[in-house]
């Protein structure tokens, strides 16, 4: 563990503490202050215990500045009473004073500490999801693989003197699908499309879930024309799969689906436009 971290567990933990012993010390007060006195200490702690939630909720310099206001008007209180009504001091009420700024510290580090720790965690998550390459309902490859792979393979079909053609597949009506299917049936289906576009083609070609619509990519090292091959094999095992269990029956699963050839020349380094365009070719299968 890192000193940052030690240091933000510690804090953390030292804040937990100082609330106890804040909450507790208000119990002891209460009980061993003279009777005249409880009802005086209860407005100061309530009020107190206000600046604490201010302080708790994250905002430190209000609840600060009321913790500070409770202190002086307790002060101003018992200097009145003692000088103009001759009221006498008691041990507790020295003790009263730091009372409220304690709590609100205590509440300022608590708060300090957990709001570390998120941002932290936060920051891990992040940094988390940009290197995850899987789609988390189908097990394919994601997009930010497929951006990544399609540089690779650029390079690697060019020394290879390789055709390389990306090949899209989606749902016709997927928007329909969704709506009539619950969350479970609908994210099984997802599953069981890439299951079955994963299944009929080659070892070699690469196949990722694009998109949250169950959008499918096959990375193919063939022609445009040559492509077709696949698109039969695909469409072939969807008109026979078993989708019982997921699909009322008489629905059907159809699907459209583009394919083009990379071209240096059009496209050079820029992969999403490469994409886009077969995106773009989508609308003319009908």
């Amino acid at each position: 563990m890192s000193n940052r971290k030690r240091d933000v567990s510690l804090s953390r933990d030292l804040s937990i503490l100082l609330l106890l012993l804040w909450a507790f010390a208000q119990a002891v007060l209460l009980a061993l202050s003279a009777k005249e006195n409880v009802t005086k200490y209860l407005v100061i702690f309530f009020c107190a215990d206000a600046a604490v939630l201010v302080s708790y909720l994250g905002r430190r310099n209000s609840g600060l500045a009321l913790g500070g206001t409770i202190t002086c008007v307790w002060v101003a209180w018992k200097l009145y009473a003692f000088y103009m009504r001759g009221e006498s001091f008691y041990a507790m009420d020295y003790v009263m004073i730091p009372m409220p700024l304690l709590g609100v510290l205590a509440a300022t580090l608590y708060e300090a500490s957990v709001r570390s720790i998120n941002t932290e965690n936060e920051l891990l998550r992040r940094q988390v999801e940009e290197q995850v390459l899987i789609d988390e309902t189908t097990g394919l490859y994601n997009l930010r693989a497929l951006y990544r792979d399609l540089q690779i393979m650029v390079h690697y079909c060019a020394r290879n003197d390789l055709p390389l053609t990306l090949f899209i597949t989606q749902m016709r009506y997927e928007s329909e699908l969704r709506r009539m299917l619950s969350a479970a049936k609908y994210s099984e289906l997802l599953r069981r499309l890439a299951e079955l576009v994963q299944g009929n083609v080659r070892a070699e070609d690469r196949v990722y879930c694009i998109d949250e619509h169950g959008t499918i990519a096959v990375l193919l090292t063939t022609t445009e024309e040559g492509s077709t091959v696949a698109k039969a094999r695909i469409y072939g095992m969807l008109e026979t799969a078993d989708m019982s269990g997921i699909l009322e029956r008489g629905t059907r699963l159809e699907m459209r689906s583009a394919a083009k050839q990379y071209d240096k020349e059009a496209y050079g380094a820029d992969m999403i436009r490469f994409k886009k365009a077969v995106e773009g070719e989508l609308m003319y299968d009908v």
